[in-house]
């Protein structure tokens, strides 16, 4: 059964609290600057999970 999320229009309903590092962070700001729409923080975050769950299968 292949993973297919959808970010972008899946309801936003679960909170998980994440520590990470200044790197971490850092390196996740810097990606983000990299897109076309500048995602938020989180909306980051969420395409680097799928991202990395995709490149799982």
């Amino acid at each position: 059964m292949p993973l297919e999320i959808d970010v972008m229009s899946e309801k936003k309903d679960q909170r998980i609290p994440v520590m990470m590092s200044t790197d971490e962070v850092d390196a996740i700001d810097a990606w983000r600057r990299k897109q076309q729409d500048l995602p938020s923080r989180s909306e980051a975050i969420r395409r680097l999970v799928e991202i990395g769950l995709k490149s799982k299968k």
